[in-house]
């Protein structure tokens, strides 16, 4: 029996979607009604886009009868089921992790015993909402971003989900040693015209990708993705300021998608625009 009147069960459908490697993401409409979802392999995140709509949820014994809120999440560990019943259509994101990304995210953050999550119903976090919101505007964007930007983030939630959603113990104050940073360093910057995923460059500093990128922002301060783009933006500057290339073949020579991504990167790093750069 449903708790909202004259409520069937409701359809779901995949608007759009995009995956990359452990994390995927999933723009889905809900008709009103009730839906089950069965045991899966991987963590389910359910973001909400949709607010004031009367629900109930369950998941594993949580249950919550509330108002659902933009940017509020369900968690659904791996292995658990639940249920959502909704008076009105919703449109939420279904975010979907690996758990081996959740178990090498534990190893580099030194999280002892078991790192089994726990099952959340309408959640609020102020970090994982803009990580969500930045994989979501992906999702139907006409170009992708380049995968180091896709990994940055699956690794940035993983942490977070192990750090606020579970007991943890305390990650070991461990950085990289300087030969790794040199390592790091010169592969930047031999291939910044490339598509640099974090598997290539944890490679070159024989680590894997959540090693790097907890071990790289303890030490650097900074996540590599934000690294790799202001070295492209400093590889820009210095190109620009040369006059030889037009701003397209300098974006393109410089890693970036279009020249409206570097004329992005240049403000969001030097306050400038390309051409105001290029002005004597």
């Amino acid at each position: 029996m449903t708790r909202f009147a004259a409520v069937d069960d409701a359809r779901l459908h995949c608007r759009a979607s995009r995956e990359w490697g452990g994390i995927s993401a999933n723009r889905i409409h809900a008709t009103a009604g009730r839906h089950a979802a069965d045991p899966r392999p991987d963590h389910r995140l359910v973001f909400y886009e949709t607010g004031g709509v009367a629900a109930e949820c369950g998941c594993e014994g949580v249950r919550r009868v509330h108002t659902l809120t933009p940017g509020a999440f369900d968690l659904v560990p791996a292995g658990a089921s639940g249920y959502w019943e909704d008076s009105a259509p919703v449109q939420f994101v279904s975010v979907r992790l690996d758990p081996r990304l959740l178990t090498d995210t534990a190893e580099a953050l030194a999280i002892r015993g078991s790192i089994d999550l726990a099952p959340r119903i309408g959640a609020r976090d102020a970090v994982i909402e803009p990580i969500v919101r930045a994989l979501a505007s992906e999702i139907e964007a006409p170009q992708p971003a380049a995968r180091i930007y896709a990994d940055s983030l699956g690794a940035a939630l993983a942490s977070r989900l192990l750090q606020s959603f579970m007991a943890a113990g305390a990650p070991r104050r461990r950085g990289l040693s300087k030969p790794q940073q040199r390592r790091i360093a010169d592969f930047v910057e031999a291939n910044l015209a490339d598509d640099l995923p974090l598997e290539r460059i944890a490679a070159e500093a024989s680590l894997s990708v959540p090693h790097l990128t907890a071990l790289f922002r303890r030490t650097m301060g900074q996540s590599v993705h934000r690294y790799v783009m202001e070295r492209r933006v400093q590889r820009a500057r210095a190109l620009l300021q040369d006059r030889r290339l037009s701003t397209s073949e300098v974006a393109y020579a410089c890693g970036f998608s279009h020249q409206s991504h570097l004329a992005r990167w240049t403000r969001r790093v030097l306050g400038a625009t390309p051409s105001q750069i290029r002005e004597p």
